[in-house]
């Protein structure tokens, strides 16, 4: 049977284990404060690139709302350019064979007209017409707004402590 100082014995030996864990107890808890640091650091960046991810995602939004609006502009304007060019080719044959009955009809005219358009040619030279208005008028798609720089004090702290 064991007696009170085997005891006190053993709990002393127990004890002198115990203190000699207390630098491993220190190194743990070191070890703890990097963990938590660290962690705390990939949290910061993470939310960073989620931040980023969401901008490009909008920036992508944006980029297609453009690219819509150029696809249909290109139609519309594929479309017209046909049809004005087949109309403009056949005003350009009627014309020129207006003009030649009328030149024939009436050579006085014709004169008169010549001169007419040398003068008008003159007086567009100081004075130019009213030019009309483009058909197109640009509308921006709406761009989100710029996220900030990811934060470099994270980056820094976490390059020094390797």
């Amino acid at each position: 049977m064991a007696t009170g100082d085997d005891f006190y014995q053993q709990l002393k030996q127990a004890n002198d284990k115990l203190s000699d864990l207390a630098p491993l107890r220190a190194d743990v808890e070191q070890l703890a404060n990097v963990v938590s640091s660290s962690l705390s650091q990939l949290t910061t960046l993470i939310t960073y690139d989620n931040q980023a991810l969401y901008q490009n995602a909008l920036q992508n939004a944006t980029i297609i709302c453009i690219l819509e609006k150029i696809s249909q502009q290109t139609c519309e304007l594929l479309s017209h350019a046909c049809l004005q060019t087949a109309l403009q080719t056949q005003i350009a044959k009627n014309t020129a064979a207006l003009a030649e009955i009328a030149a024939m009809a009436h050579p006085e005219a014709a004169l008169i007209r010549e001169r007419e358009q040398a003068l008008r040619m003159e007086l567009e030279k100081c004075c130019p017409p009213v030019q009309p208005k483009p058909c197109c008028q640009y509308e921006p798609c709406l761009a989100p707004p710029q996220i900030p720089p990811p934060p470099a004090n994270v980056v820094i702290e976490t390059a020094r402590k390797r």
